[in-house]
């Protein structure tokens, strides 16, 4: 009974995430663009899109499912029961016209009967500075403007049962331009659900939900996303000397339509990981690759470097370095 009671709560969790965002409405002025059925350049904050972490992004963002490790922080936190004692990540990205991303994050397992972590997620977009322009003066006017975004967020995930596991983060987040800034609070919240089927998971999460904000006489949606995902290991088992895990998802995003995700990523003898992945429907995001390596130091301490390389039309290619470890 108790079972079938968990099984009946995932599929209308499943049913909330799958029906239509709410939040994303904006004003009557703004006409939808019936041509594409998309809400572009109406949606705010979009550094909070950017994946973080070269492992998940290498396997083509499709890791809503897999999350099992450190890197769950920014994408589903539910999977971070998985971390066993207290683990640490550090990435940077080169991103896109000359910009940089730096994120980080710690979380910590309180060792409390049903597996509570608690961790802090750091992410900060620092975009090149540039000189100001006017009508009057195009070729500048010796005036430089500086631009950043900044999120800072609190998750808290605990194990339900032995194969239901929910996770929560609250986040601030700041947008700044030149002397005009913006403050925001989202929510984050996500599951992860083994059905005991070989070792098939299933995943649903809600990401960047907070209310819409009006700035002087606009207003723009929050990016909120709807993910649902699945994962499982085509050949081999979760520490075998060499497995594969592949991994797909569909997300509903505000400002924008459909997409959808597939990725895999295989081990050889846990310590080289080679993965790759495609996204699709995007307009300039394709394809992604990458590798990682896991040094065991010894016990329960472990140390990880991952790379991942993004294909982009049109854009310079954006690469990431992660390193994180285990103690």
């Amino acid at each position: 009974m108790r079972k079938f009671r968990l099984t009946l709560l995932f599929a209308a969790m499943g049913m909330l995430l799958l029906a239509p965002p709410g939040g994303a409405v904006v004003e009557e002025t703004v006409e939808r663009r019936s041509d594409t059925h998309k809400w572009s350049g109406l949606g705010g904050f979009q550094f909070l899109k950017i994946g973080q972490g070269a492992r998940p992004v290498a396997m083509g963002e499709a890791y809503m499912a897999v999350a099992d490790d450190i890197n769950a922080i920014f994408w589903n936190p539910a999977g971070l029961t998985d971390v066993r004692g207290t683990a640490w990540t550090a990435t940077y990205t080169k991103w896109l016209v000359d910009s940089n991303i730096f994120s980080g994050a710690v979380v910590w397992n309180t060792g409390t009967a049903r597996g509570g972590v608690l961790g802090l997620g750091v992410v900060a977009f620092q975009p090149e500075d540039f000189e100001e322009t006017t009508i009057f003066q195009p070729n500048g006017t010796g005036q430089s403007v500086s631009a950043g975004d900044l999120g800072i967020g609190v998750v808290y995930a605990l194990r339900l049962t032995d194969k239901f596991s929910f996770g929560a983060r609250m986040s601030w987040v700041h947008q700044s331009l030149y002397t005009w800034s913006v403050n925001q609070f989202t929510l984050d919240v996500g599951t992860r659900f083994y059905t005991g089927f070989r070792s098939l998971r299933l995943a649903m999460a809600l990401k960047n939900f907070g209310p819409d904000k009006r700035i002087l006489q606009a207003t723009f949606v929050m990016p909120l996303t709807y993910h649902v995902a699945a994962a499982a290991e085509l050949f081999g088992e979760k520490g075998d000397p060499g497995y594969l895990t592949v991994a797909g998802e569909t997300l509903y995003v505000s400002d924008y339509d459909l997409r959808a995700h597939l990725g895999a990523e295989l081990w050889l003898r846990n310590i080289f990981a080679l993965r790759a992945g495609y996204k699709f429907a995007y307009e300039a995001d394709s394809f992604t690759v990458g590798m990682g390596l896991k040094y065991d130091m010894h016990a329960d301490r472990a140390l990880t470097v991952d790379v991942s390389y993004s294909e982009m039309k049109r854009f310079s290619t954006p690469i990431r370095v992660t390193i994180g470890g285990e103690f």
